[in-house]
Parts: C-alpha cells; sequence; structure tokens
C-alpha cells in the first residue's frame, strides 16, 4: 500500500487490489554488483521505468534519488555483495524493491540509515528498511503514480 509519511503521520493513498498495469505489465529486474562505479545503471533504469510510468520530470528526478538512495544504502550494508533492485507498480504506486546480503548480518551504519530516511521522507509517499534473519537486507521505496504514462 502506498502511504504519504510526513510529520509523524501516514495517509492511505490507495487501497486497491493489485492488478496488471499496462505502464508497467509486469516487473522490471536489473542485478547489479555491489561498487558504487554501476550506480549509474541504476539511476539510468529509474529514469526510463519513471517517464515510462508517466511522472513529471520533477518527480523522475526525485525517483532516480530514491534508487540512488536505496542503492547507496545497500551496497554499504553489503559490503560488495550483488544487489538486486525490481522496479513495479502496486496499488497506484512505482515501487522500488532492493536487497542484499549484509556483510556479518550487521547492515548499514545506524547514522547511514537515518540520513537515508530523512532523504526519502521527502521524495517518496512510502519507505521501508528491514532486516531479514539470515543476514539480508532490503529495502522498499513507493512513489505515488498521478500521471497517465508516455510509454
Amino acid at each position: 500500500m502506498c502511504r504519504r509519511a510526513r510529520a509523524g503521520s501516514t495517509r492511505v493513498v490507495d487501497d486497491r487490489e493489485p492488478t496488471v498495469d499496462p505502464l508497467l505489465p509486469s516487473p522490471i529486474e536489473l542485478a547489479l554488483p555491489g561498487d558504487s562505479r554501476f550506480m549509474r545503471l541504476a539511476r539510468l533504469m529509474a529514469s526510463g521505468v519513471a517517464t515510462a510510468c508517466g511522472l513529471p520530470l520533477e518527480e523522475v528526478e526525485d525517483f532516480r534519488v530514491v534508487v540512488d538512495e536505496v542503492c547507496a544504502t545497500l551496497i554499504e550494508a553489503g559490503g560488495g555483495a550483488p544487489i538486486r533492485l525490481v522496479f513495479r507498480i502496486d496499488k497506484g504506486c512505482l515501487v522500488v524493491a532492493g536487497a542484499t546480503q549484509a556483510v556479518d548480518h550487521q547492515g548499514p551504519d545506524e547514522d547511514r540509515l537515518a540520513l537515508s530516511h530523512q532523504i526519502l521522507d521527502v521524495v517518496t509517499d512510502s519507505h521501508d528498511f528491514s532486516r531479514g534473519p539470515n543476514g539480508d537486507v532490503s529495502f522498499v521505496a513507493a512513489t505515488r503514480l498521478r500521471g497517465s504514462g508516455v510509454g
């Protein structure tokens, strides 16, 4: 569910059942080495997907920031382990979900994670970082779709 996280409150944006969306009929996946030199590929993918989904230019740039922040956090958490990104539309939102295997089951530095949350509070409608029991970490962020798509 896409929610708006602002000033301690969460507002439900759209609570419809998931359906196949003509803007993005199936998820798009991207696997990258856990190296910041490859983040530009993730940003390029984010830009293309956001544009195809009809986000205005300013929101396309915001979504690039979202993907950049998700990747940077996962790269730090993974210490070189590959990262996997999945772009999909879910309940009226463009969602990016990223995952990696954390080094020594630690995850990212708490200060780094706090900074990521501050940035994502500004440019997303919702976001969540989680740690799994086997050392895996994931980061999900969603942006509500307001346009009609161009692709």
